[in-house]
């Protein structure tokens, strides 16, 4: 089995962890993040413990990094890409995991970029691109030839019609439905259970059913 590393210790990568252990492709070595922590212990899952191994920049560097992947798990587009970015700088060989849930239903042609996570109950039809690093949650439904961009993501139970565009670090909240040939540009937030008919503007937070736009946002600003 491949040595797993997971980057990032709050509650989303526990979820994470949950399906890697599934699958049985990886031996899940511990978890990383950027703080200065001296908790030892992280997960106890099923009578085994993962530990926490601490910052990543002092990990990483004592370790071979090419007999090891990882895998980021971090919830926050912003934040995943942040990190991303400074592990790139640093350890331009680590090679990345692609988590795709042994639960999933994804069609043949599908393309998936690494990096990315595709949790348990996902239906991922004909012609779709995931990107790299992004997160399709718990039971979404991502209809034919979608084009999801690199860091971005869904919330549990999000539904897409066809040839919907997801621009980089955009992100749909849980409950939420998109009508087919929709694009949602760049840094845009979806509030959860709202029905998104029209395209949506970059950099924006939008709500409701149908979705309207509700302000403009930060990239680095919190989802609502």
């Amino acid at each position: 089995m491949k040595k797993l590393l997971i980057i990032g210790a709050g509650n989303h990568a526990k979820v994470i962890l949950s399906e890697i252990l599934k699958i049985k492709k990886y031996s899940v070595i511990g978890f990383v993040d950027d703080k200065k922590s001296k908790r030892k212990m992280l997960f106890n899952f099923k009578n085994k413990t993962y530990d926490y191994l601490g910052n990543y920049l002092n990990f990483l560097k004592n370790q071979k990094i090419n007999k090891l992947e990882a895998i980021l798990a971090i919830g926050s587009n912003y934040s995943r890409e942040a990190m991303y970015n400074k592990i790139k700088k640093k350890f331009k060989n680590l090679k990345w995991a692609k988590i795709i849930s042994k639960d999933a239903i994804i069609s043949k042609d599908i393309k998936i970029g690494e990096g990315s996570v595709v949790m348990s109950g996902c239906v991922l039809n004909s012609g779709t691109t995931i990107g790299k690093h992004c997160f399709v949650n718990t039971s979404s439904s991502i209809d034919h030839d979608n084009q999801f961009q690199d860091f971005s993501s869904v919330g549990p139970g999000v539904t897409t019609g066809g040839n919907v565009s997801l621009n980089k670090n955009s992100y749909i909240g849980i409950g939420t439905t998109v009508m087919h040939n929709i694009t949602i540009k760049e840094n845009t937030v979806i509030g959860g259970n709202s029905f998104v008919n029209k395209n949506c503007s970059s950099y924006s937070v939008y709500y409701g059913s149908p979705a309207k736009k509700i302000r403009k946002r930060k990239k680095n600003s919190k989802y609502l």
